[in-house]
């Protein structure tokens, strides 16, 4: 039996930014301190990193880990995907996992419409396609990799395939809000999620430069 080289799990997050300072700032308030001298901060199923904003390059972007990140990348290259036609999605190494760092519990992504999404995450990606929900003219694509939720908002209004925002894990919603909130953060009240059984609240600071919420899973009753 051959390897999947797209056997893809961890992700790795980059958000430009037009003030990297402040978003440095946030982000550590959030989520604690970046490796020594960086803006990268590790995650428990991944890494996110901000680098400065530039003219052609401003969209935040995902690179799923792959084992093999060559043979990913050729793998891909058949399928028709190519780095400059969409930006916002790729692989790269795997990183190893990161034990008691902080945790994405999903990524969300826009897309034009139902079919491109699922061509692009199930299709050439290969991930697996758990739930589709309907709200209107837009639909809710729910994929999952081994350790995080990819969601995928599909609708006419989107021009492409976008990372839109970012939810983090929170093991005590209340304790965590009430942190941040004492750190001087802007949130919003908590809320229950839109996934039964989820608690949320929204980080408002636009230095994070992408939307983001704080995502609580509930024990289900006994």
């Amino acid at each position: 039996m051959f390897d999947d080289p797209l056997a893809l799990s961890d992700v790795a997050v980059t958000v430009p930014s037009g003030d990297p300072a402040a978003a440095a700032a946030v982000y550590t308030a959030m989520i604690g301190e970046p490796e020594s001298g960086t803006t990268r901060w590790q995650a428990g199923n991944g890494s996110l990193t901000v680098v400065p904003a530039s003219a052609d390059d401003d969209a935040p972007r995902v690179r799923f880990q792959a084992h093999d990140a060559e043979a990913a990348q050729k793998l891909l290259t058949r399928r028709g995907l190519r780095p400059d036609e969409v930006r916002a999605v790729g692989v790269t190494a795997d990183a190893g996992a990161r034990s008691g760092a902080p945790v994405l519990d999903h990524v969300v992504f826009t897309a034009p419409s139902v079919d491109a999404g699922i061509a692009l995450f199930g299709g050439r990606l290969g991930l697996n396609l758990r739930l589709v929900r309907e709200f209107g003219p837009v639909s809710q694509l729910f994929f999952r990799t081994p350790s995080v939720v990819v969601e995928v908002l599909a609708g006419a209004e989107n021009p492409g395939i976008a990372l839109w925002g970012l939810a983090w894990h929170s093991d005590d919603l209340d304790a965590e809000h009430d942190r941040l909130v004492r750190a001087g953060l802007a949130l919003s009240e908590i809320r229950a999620g839109r996934k039964p059984g989820t608690r949320v609240t929204t980080v408002r600071e636009p230095a994070l430069a992408v939307p983001t919420i704080l995502v609580e899973q509930q024990p289900r009753p006994r």
